[in-house]
């Protein structure tokens, strides 16, 4: 992506408010108005004016830039507090809020969607209004004007007009929700336009519960329906836990791109159950194990995700046998638990002691070869028990089958000798293993 040359030449907020004030009473008196058909549902004509490319200010508190703005105070690139509102006629906000937007100028959607950046080089000439606030900050088209502010600071003449930018006021009477639901109508509802990444509509929808709106008034404001608002906002809570207990980078929602399918299945498969809730716990952590390492696991997380929670105590039985975790451990107590109870233990897992893998998890450390071993051998794990969930009556033989085949596989001819104990070992295992299912099998027939 190109680098920013623009360079900011701010007027006080005083001046910038009294030329919008004058320019807005000459619109009216000329009748150069429109109607925004979003706003108060166009009952108002607002006066459309010019104003000086250098004159406008950003909305910092701009849904689309929110995850980035996060993502940069997490990393250390930006100070705690840089974005805040109240800090919008700063310099260096508004620099940092330009380079988060001019890199979204810079991006399109597939064939269909051309970049702003590109569309405006080529017509060499502003095609809509921005939206502004009284005050001078922009409430839409905040990319826009990023691209023309570039493309005028690079001198070519073609750009000249860029100078100055045409603009509709709305009245000093607006508040700050008229504000808010007018950019969401206007950006965020599924159409042409760049679409948001899901943690921005997830964040906005956030942002709009506090601020006390209802999930039926969010849907309505973002053309989605509740079911979907209600999985984003559960889907954000799922990326917070990822980022602060397995990430340990809190809000670095750069951290999530392309997670929305497997945030939605942990939303859908394990925050919203409430059938085990310890053994969800431990799912999860697999969950975030294979989101992690999404990059280099060969299946979409999303559908290993969707095979662990849709059978997870076989997955869970399984990778702990594969990992040789004994379940069968008293599990150990915490500070909390050695005070005195009179309560009796809840079992854990149908009496498994599925923490233990959790703990295993959290003992792997931050070496990346030994995490992403562990990821391939959740793959597996989770890949099994989808087999098994599918045809659960002949999954055991399938297993069984699949099993002589990788045996009859070992050709100790080309091993080394240095193996031969372990896999001694191993072979051992399966022996008594083995024996253990046939006998099973036996008592299951002699019962018949």
């Amino acid at each position: 992506m190109a680098a920013t040359k623009y360079q900011f030449n701010l007027i006080d907020s005083t001046t910038r408010t009294e030329q919008i004030r004058q320019r807005t009473a000459e619109a009216i008196r000329r009748h150069e108005v429109k109607r925004e058909p979003r706003f108060r549902s166009g009952r108002e004509s607002l006066p459309v004016i010019q104003m000086g490319i250098h004159h406008l200010l950003y909305r910092l508190e701009n849904f689309r830039t929110l995850g980035d703005q996060l993502s940069q105070v997490a990393a250390g690139k930006a100070e705690q507090g840089l974005f805040d509102p109240s800090r919008r006629e700063d310099l260096s906000a508004q620099a940092a809020q330009h380079d988060l937007l001019f890199a979204l100028a810079q991006k399109g959607s597939g064939e269909s969607i051309i970049p702003i950046y590109e569309e405006l080089q080529r017509v060499k000439k502003q095609t809509d209004e921005l939206i502004i606030a009284a005050d001078g900050v922009v409430v839409n088209g905040n990319r826009r004007l990023a691209a023309m502010r570039e493309l005028f600071a690079s001198g070519t003449p073609d750009f000249a007009e860029f100078q100055d930018v045409s603009c509709v006021v709305l009245p000093a009477s607006a508040t700050e929700d008229e504000i808010i639901a007018l950019e969401i109508e206007l950006q965020m509802q599924p159409d042409t336009k760049l679409p948001y990444d899901w943690t921005a509509v997830a964040l906005a929808a956030r942002a709009l519960k506090i601020r006390g709106r209802s999930d039926p008034a969010i849907a309505a404001m973002m053309n989605r329906s509740v079911e979907e608002i209600q999985r984003f906002l559960t889907m954000i809570d799922g990326a917070d836990l990822y980022l602060a207990e397995h990430l340990h980078l809190p809000q670095a929602y750069n951290e999530l791109d392309e997670t929305e399918q497997a945030f939605k299945q942990v939303a859908i498969k394990n925050l919203a159950k409430s059938d085990n809730t310890a053994m969800r716990e431990v799912t999860r952590k697999f969950d975030f194990l294979l989101i992690e390492h999404r990059g280099t696991i060969t299946e979409r997380a999303y559908q290993l995700i969707n095979n662990i929670e849709g059978n997870a105590e076989f997955f869970l039985d399984n990778i702990a046998a594969q990992w040789g975790v004994d379940l069968t451990a008293s599990p150990q107590p915490t500070d909390a638990e050695l005070e005195i109870s009179f309560d009796e233990p809840a079992p854990v897992g149908g009496q498994k002691n599925y923490g233990a893998l959790a703990r295993y998890l959290e003992e792997l450390g931050d070496e990346k070869s030994v995490r992403a071993d562990a990821a391939r051998a959740v793959e597996e794990a989770s890949v099994l028990a989808g087999e098994q969930g599918k045809k659960k009556d002949q999954a055991a033989l399938k297993f069984a089958k699949a099993a002589q085949q990788k045996l009859a596989a070992i050709n100790l001819q080309y091993a080394s000798e240095a193996t031969f104990a372990e896999m001694r070992g191993v072979l051992a295992g399966c022996i008594t293993q083995c024996e253990s299912l046939m006998a099973q099998i036996d008592e299951r027939l002699a019962g018949d």
